[in-house]
């Protein structure tokens, strides 16, 4: 059976995921091949300076480890032919939520450090994040535990902004017609609060709380001028870390040229919010219907290119992408692809737009891995040196990750015939 891994390694505006055709580089991956109808899932949960972060919740289509002293986990699950929805998430740290088309072995993810206030929960707080400038109205006895109990002793509130670089998913979403549709940001958080004793706060029912949520400074910090005339469709989604879907909510959002402001309501205990998500991770964006897909296919690229020292794991390639944002901002992103790739498919795209890309090399790698590196995409480009610059091309069939005709999330033997509707796609190749 062919593997397929949707690795969501690009931190970009929209969704994007890596396939594997490559035989197995490591006795870990041989085991995991072996693994009768099970995927295996491992690796670490660092900070941002590289330290372990110690009973961080890992979750993989609803099964649960928690991180060692290490920061490491592992853990298999059934095989699905449709997908495996990873969810890691820590009290006080942005989470990470990604689509995988197969098991992600050695795998390093860093959590964003969270901006954290101590305050009463019987008193009204505002509480303000500095850098990002979100700002949270707390009001007095609102607070609950899971259990709909009240906070024990005081209570730490926790805000993570996301930019387009660190939104949970990729950017699909279901809207209150129950369609599926993909996301464009204009700005994104994740809220929670735990009491003295480490038990997640949500809301209680029917409580409320305001937020103030400003255009991320990636994105210009300007509200695109659609949103403002109402000419895109932009409402407030909460993310379903199971599901790894944005679903649509009603929470009034007011739009201003810097800021969204909404209102957060408490649910009704025993409804569909997962108590463990806590107050949950909000996005103010745009709706797309018609989204495109570009294949990168990697051709016949040396492993020495990839790890020219051998090392665990392997420093890959780096592609640096450039996009151009419905506000009119150029946003970067990077990304590492290892050799266990054989393509990406970038996803949940605007249509026909504008895209740049960038082929590094790590240290230590031959001369002639960057000499002879050649760079082509159907339709035409432009190339100078390592980066080429295309287009995403037409709508695809939908949002999410690409289907072929027999409506399959697609693997590599799909991407060699051209089983797809994505109308675009980029070849990266060099030899020795």
């Amino acid at each position: 059976m062919m593997r397929r891994s949707a690795l969501l390694l690009f931190p970009v505006l929209f969704g994007l995921a890596c396939g594997e055709g490559t035989a197995p580089s490591s006795a870990e991956e041989l085991q995991a091949r072996s693994a009768a109808l099970s995927a295996v899932f491992s690796g670490r949960v660092l900070d941002a300076n590289n330290q372990p972060i110690v009973n961080a919740r890992v979750t993989v289509n609803g099964i649960i480890r928690y991180t060692n002293s290490t920061g490491a986990y592992s853990l298999s699950v059934t095989e699905s032919p449709t997908g495996y929805v990873l969810d890691i998430r820590k009290e006080g740290y942005g989470p990470v939520n990604k689509l995988q088309m197969s098991g992600q072995l050695s795998q390093e993810y860093v959590l964003r450090k969270a901006y954290t206030q101590q305050i009463s929960p019987t008193a009204n707080t505002v509480v303000q994040d500095p850098a990002s400038g979100i700002r949270v109205e707390v009001v007095a006895n609102t607070l609950r535990t899971a259990a709909g109990g009240l906070p024990e002793g005081g209570v730490l509130f926790s805000i993570v902004p996301h930019g387009p670089d660190s939104m949970p998913g990729d950017f699909t979403a279901r809207n209150a017609l129950g369609k599926t549709v993909a996301l464009e940001t204009v700005g994104a958080v994740t809220l929670s609060a735990v009491d003295g004793r480490g038990n997640t706060l949500v809301l209680a029912p029917a409580a409320t709380m305001n937020v103030r949520l400003p255009v991320p400074a990636a994105l210009g910090g300007t509200m695109p001028a659609c949103v403002l005339n109402g000419s895109c469709r932009t409402v407030m989604w909460r993310f379903n870390p199971s599901t790894g879907l944005w679903i649509e909510q009603s929470a009034s959002p007011q739009f201003s040229t810097t800021a969204t402001t909404f209102r957060l309501t408490g649910a009704r205990q025993g409804g569909t919010v997962d108590p463990l998500d806590g107050l949950g991770s909000w996005n103010t964006d745009i709706e797309k219907v018609n989204p495109s897909c570009s294949i990168l296919e990697f051709v016949n690229i040396p492993l020495s290119c990839y790890n020219p020292l051998g090392t665990t794991p392997e420093p890959g390639l780096t592609l640096s992408l450039s996009q151009t944002s419905s506000g009119g901002t150029v946003w970067p992103s990077i990304a590492t692809v290892r050799s266990s790739a054989t393509y990406i498919a970038q996803y949940n795209l605007l249509s026909n737009a504008p895209l740049t890309l960038q082929v590094g090399f790590p240290a230590g790698a031959p001369a002639y891995c960057a000499y002879n590196l050649t760079l082509t995409a159907t339709p035409g480009s432009t190339v100078s040196g390592s980066i080429i610059s295309y287009n995403s091309g037409a709508p695809a069939s939908g949002p999410g990750y690409p289907k072929d005709s027999a409506g399959n999330p697609i693997d590599f033997v799909d991407v060699a015939v051209g089983d797809h509707t994505c109308s675009s796609h980029i070849y990266i190749e060099t030899h020795p």
